[in-house]
């Protein structure tokens, strides 16, 4: 796993669910991070991902955007560079953690991600399973 793959997979589940005030991940990773994915099909296209894997996405997703959410607002009160870096390791680590323990790799739980944001139907299912309100 690399920093980008968890930066881009912490940027997704913010953009995806409309969470600006989450950023302690985001902001701290490369531009791509924060790049759209390549459309790929026809947005309304069945989702490649089983159910079970949507419901693990979304239970992790859910658990990222807590961290997301506590991680932020530690950063945000923290001027020391060297305090920032274990910070964003520790965020990291533990959002590798949340994704690990409901049966996903990161890798896994960034393409369900990254296929929500083009795909509407599969977007309502994970943000169902992770508690999140419907985006309108």
């Amino acid at each position: 796993m690399t920093d980008r793959t968890l930066f881009r997979a912490s940027a997704v589940a913010l953009i995806a669910a409309a969470m600006a005030s989450a950023p302690a991940l985001a902001a701290t990773g490369s531009p791509a991070a924060a790049a759209p994915a390549p459309t790929t099909g026809s947005m309304s296209a069945a989702p490649s991902a089983s159910p079970q894997t949507i419901a693990r996405a979304g239970k992790a997703l859910h658990q990222v955007l807590e961290i997301n959410h506590s991680y932020g607002a530690k950063l945000a009160h923290t001027t020391d560079p060297a305090g920032k870096q274990r910070l964003i390791a520790s965020a990291k680590d533990k959002a590798t953690t949340a994704i690990t323990a409901q049966g996903l790799t990161v890798r896994q739980y960034d393409q369900v991600l990254a296929e929500a944001r083009q795909n509407p139907a599969l977007r309502a299912r994970l943000f169902a399973a992770a508690g999140l309100p419907a985006q309108k």
